[in-house]
């Protein structure tokens, strides 16, 4: 498309002077674009790439970089306050989601009678629908899907391969669900008796409010009583662990491998890095920040940012970590000071 267009789309301020029809093919990183392609930048410590890239222009913050920018440079620079998101507005503009026609692979799933599936949903090959299950419209639902009883999905839904929704589960409108993903599963709920354990029978559900998108090997469990909610916005990256009646709140960020105990509360905007583990029956406040491989064992406040297992303000944890590298030296200190005084 045309370059002009571009910048019309994501409202950028072109900095120097180009041809009304240059046309731009697609997006590529600062080393690996082509002639004719775009590409960003978002952080300094890939300035070095700029006096190299081949791509005919690049987003940047122009007032962080003008300073640090190669000489002789050959792209038109392209201004944006947020870099990252407008490349991110960029990609949605080049690459848009397959359609797929609707009968294409009618007859090779399996739909019950009283299921409803929505205008232009498509089913692939191997899908199981099971009974009262409701489809909204324009769903994408990849092969070898399992679609438990009394299901309810929202319209615009794609679910890759390899997924399985149990019965009473909820989906809402624009949610995506990567492969291997498991919502409403059992929680790990047991009562301890003489004879062992007797497990908790889970009644509850599972629900993804409107434009939730669930990683790949995700498992969301469902309530023992009532239900697990992850909220709208919410995106969710590969191999989480969510347990049975936690409820994660709106536009929240989940990094890989982070398991949250049940019953906890996260509220609304808050950030988790990798491997972050949260204990049961707690609260995270908003716009909470949670370093990687953090534990967060008591309620967290509103706007804190921490770190450490147990996790504590990032900045009090950043004190202790420059003491324990210097432990051994401060216990040789006092090894000497003692034998000093013997």
């Amino acid at each position: 498309m045309l370059l002009k267009d571009i910048i019309s789309k994501l409202s950028l301020k072109a900095l120097s002077p180009f041809p009304e029809d240059l046309q731009v093919s697609g997006i590529g990183s600062l080393n690996a674009a082509e002639a004719g392609q775009i590409s960003f930048i978002t952080s300094r410590k890939y300035k070095g790439a700029l006096a190299g890239t081949k791509a005919c222009a690049v987003i940047m913050d122009y007032e962080s970089l003008k300073s640090e920018l190669p000489e002789g440079i050959k792209f038109i620079i392209l201004d944006a306050k947020n870099p990252y998101l407008a490349f991110a507005r960029a990609s949605q503009i080049f690459y848009k989601q397959n359609k797929y026609g609707v009968h294409k692979f009618d007859g090779l799933f399996f739909i019950d009678e009283t299921a409803v599936r929505g205008e232009n949903t498509v089913l692939f090959p191997g899908v199981f629908i099971d009974s009262g299950v409701k489809m909204g419209d324009n769903c994408i639902i990849m092969s070898n899907t399992v679609i438990g009883k009394n299901v309810v999905i929202g319209n615009n839904v794609k679910i890759y391969p390899n997924v399985t929704v149990y019965d009473g589960s909820k989906i809402g409108n624009g949610c995506i669900i990567h492969a291997g993903s498991v919502i409403g599963s059992d929680g790990f709920g047991y009562a301890r008796g003489a004879d062992g354990y007797v497990k908790i029978i889970h009644s509850g559900y599972a629900e993804l409010e409107d434009n939730v998108e669930i990683g790949a090997g995700v498992t969301i469990d469902r309530g023992a009583v009532d239900f697990t909610k992850i909220g709208e916005g919410t995106k969710i990256d590969n191999l989480v662990q969510v347990a049975h009646n936690v409820i994660i709140g709106k536009n929240c960020a989940i990094a890989a491998q982070t398991g949250i105990a049940g019953s906890s509360r996260i509220g609304d905007g808050v950030t988790m890095g990798g491997q972050v583990g949260i204990a049961g029956h707690i609260s995270i406040g908003n716009n909470v920040m949670i370093a990687a491989q953090s534990g967060a064992a008591h309620d967290i406040k509103d706007n804190e940012i921490i770190s450490g297992s147990p996790a504590f303000p990032i900045k009090e944890w950043r004190n202790s970590v420059v003491l324990f590298k210097k432990l051994p030296e401060l216990f040789k200190k006092v090894r000497d000071i003692s034998k000093v005084k013997d």
